[in-house]
């Protein structure tokens, strides 16, 4: 009896949180509404159940793009006020998975991580430009415009941990 029931329940189960996710698209985490989109394909049998997935596949398209294209505003004015950090590490969060900077935003950000990363840079801001820069689909084009005549201990322990992610760097400090 159980084994005749469990489909059932499944797809009842499925069609609460489809119908709840409808209820707040606006607002619900992206990856708990991209699962309930991935259950469809497995759970959406019947005519209405089909409707309900499609409703759910449109939302989350239009929410990808509303979020990428907040993504892209907020990493823009985080380069337009200056705050290389901030977008270094927005850049490294997209919204769509394997989706690339535009070249223009690629461009600006590349030349304030690079500005960022001088020796009259503190070597605790070197630090927290580095390890933020390790993550950023910008940071093979990253290029010091000098490094610190005497870095501290804490600088080289911070650039070995993320020497193959950035290995430009890592070759200006004498690191393998």
């Amino acid at each position: 009896i159980a084994e005749s029931v469990l489909p059932k329940a499944r797809v009842a189960e499925w069609r609460d949180k489809a119908d709840a996710a409808l209820a707040i698209v606006a607002e619900i985490d992206l990856r708990d509404l991209r699962s309930v989109v991935v259950a469809s394909a497995d759970l959406a049998r019947s005519e209405e159940a089909r409707a309900v997935a499609e409703q759910l596949r449109t939302a989350l398209d239009e929410r990808i793009e509303k979020d990428h294209t907040a993504w892209l505003e907020d990493i823009d004015s985080a380069i337009t006020d200056g705050r290389v950090v901030r977008g270094l590490r927005l850049s490294s969060r997209p919204v769509k998975a394997g989706s690339p900077l535009p070249p223009e935003v690629a461009a600006k950000l590349v030349r304030q991580a690079s500005d960022a990363l001088s020796q009259e840079t503190t070597q605790d801001r070197w630090v927290t430009v580095v390890d933020a820069l390790a993550l950023s689909p910008v940071r093979s084009a990253v290029r010091p415009a000098s490094i610190p005549a005497e870095p501290k201990k804490e600088l080289i322990e911070a650039v070995t941990a993320v020497a193959d992610r950035v290995p430009e760097i890592a070759k200006l400090f004498g690191i393998d």
